[in-house]
């Protein structure tokens, strides 16, 4: 894409909300309206609700979502996921990676500016909190230039606002983590019950009112590498933000507009993005293609009497005069590999065992016994079940090759909660003549609706 001469010449070399010395330039983004905002209003109220609301949320009395890190435990669609199942949720992460290369061939940072959960409250929720107590960009760059005891009060009353809207975040986020046992009537976290709880929301509130307060566009330009990696992603087929310097330049300003582009230069695009780039400088790191000064340029040509466009969701190919194609080599590689790798990993849930089995060393030394004067062997086995469904489930162990065999257990069937792990101490009285000095059996346990089994090793006295 050619690269248009603008009042900054580093923007190559230097983040546009940084001066040549590295010190930071405080952003005053302008909020205007146009179709594209409306349809990423509608998008990220949908996701701002799901985000705050998944983690409160309850499938057959079990978490929808949850991130259960002492227990080993994942919860998704009211579905435990343990660390045994790793091998079923290893197609998913190759599809997040294959499709996120399949998104960037597409539609581009689409993702940044229209999914990520940080753009999405950056920029629906503080940023329309700031204008609202605030006033506009331009009363808040003069309150910065000149600042008066009723701008403070305002600047005040905005960090008031943040702290309630952090909190929000902070308690999705405890609750994903912690749970929701530890809220009082499913809202405020009760800290005397819970103090780890408790550490974790006020961290998580800290971390939120920093970021999004205060180091906003920062965390997209310096901080996240997966915005980088979508960056060194694009071709030029791949949908993109961009400035028609064919049709704009040469830009200028007057009612005059003989021999002139059709940009006024306005600066209108700068004023409005989110991470201070000058669009029409060609495509740039700091983009995350939010479509805002899409929005600001066509209200600006409305206004001249111009067509809509001059900025507009578009490919480097097709400004340059050229046809843009979806179907290329690197989509239908894409493709192939996204729909494949869906269909193992729908092959893997359904394939998934309800119960996972095992049988872990124990310790105790094999004893020979006598019993009626039969030769027995009796010998622990620690055997372990987790749950990998939604209900809680009777499991019956057996040594089905051994008819001759007993196992000694507390209960006749071992209760297994959903979700859970449950660790049990068997004892095995097996004929000694069977077991001999060692014998390879399996270890069977079965339930209402199916079974597993794990293989065994009896050893002799």
């Amino acid at each position: 894409m050619p690269v248009i001469d603008g009042d900054d010449q580093d923007f190559r070399s230097v983040l546009a909300t940084s001066d040549r010395r590295g010190r930071r330039r405080w952003l005053h983004v302008h909020l205007t309206g146009g179709v594209w905002r409306r349809r990423r209003a509608i998008l990220s109220t949908a996701l701002i609700g799901f985000l705050l609301w998944a983690p409160f949320w309850t499938m057959n009395g079990h978490p929808f979502a949850r991130i259960d890190i002492p227990g080993k435990t994942v919860w998704a669609a009211g579905t435990p996921f343990h660390a045994q199942d790793l091998p079923y949720l290893l197609p998913l992460a190759l599809i997040l990676i294959i499709g996120t290369a399949l998104m960037v061939a597409l539609v581009g940072r689409f993702f940044c500016g229209w999914l990520c959960p940080h753009s999405v409250f950056l920029e629906q929720v503080f940023r329309p909190l700031e204008r609202l107590i605030q006033g506009s960009s331009s009363r808040r760059k003069a309150e910065e230039a000149k600042p008066t005891s009723a701008g403070r009060a305002r600047v005040a009353v905005t960090w008031v606002a943040y702290g309630i809207a952090a909190g929000a975040i902070a308690n999705a986020l405890t609750a994903l983590f912690i749970g929701t046992h530890a809220f009082v009537a499913g809202l405020v976290v009760d800290p005397v019950n819970h103090p780890t709880a408790a550490v974790f929301w006020l961290v998580s509130w800290v971390v939120m009112l920093f970021n999004f307060a205060w180091f906003r566009e920062q965390t997209c330009t310096i901080v996240c590498p997966y915005g980088r990696l979508q960056t060194v992603m694009l071709d030029p087929h791949a949908l993109v933000v961009g400035y028609d310097p064919r049709r704009g330049e040469p830009r200028g300003k007057g009612a005059d507009r003989t021999g002139k582009g059709d940009c006024v230069d306005c600066r209108l695009c700068v004023d409005v993005c989110p991470t201070g780039i000058d669009i029409r400088n060609g495509n740039q790191l700091e983009c995350i293609h939010c479509t805002a000064c899409i929005d600001a340029c066509d209200g600006v040509m409305a206004k001249v009497k111009k067509p809509a466009g001059l900025i507009a969701f578009t490919s480097e190919v097709a400004l340059g005069g050229g046809q843009r194609r979806t179907l290329r080599p690197r989509t239908i590689l894409y493709g192939t590999v996204m729909v494949a790798l869906t269909a193992i990993f729908v092959v893997f849930l359904t394939r998934r065992p309800d119960l996972h089995l095992g049988v872990e060393r124990n310790p105790v030394t094999p004893t020979a016994i006598d019993q009626d004067g039969t030769a027995l062997v009796r010998q622990a086995l620690t055997v372990a079940m987790t749950s990998g469904s939604g209900q809680d489930l009777a499991v019956t162990l057996s040594l089905p090759d051994l008819p001759d065999a007993r196992l000694i257990t507390q209960t006749t069937t071992q209760p297994v909660a959903a979700g859970a792990r449950s660790v049990v101490t068997v004892l095995v009285d097996a004929p000694r003549a069977a077991v001999g000095s060692h014998l390879r059996t399996r270890l069977v346990a079965s339930w209402a609706g199916g079974s597993r089994e794990a293989p065994v090793i009896l050893r002799g006295p």
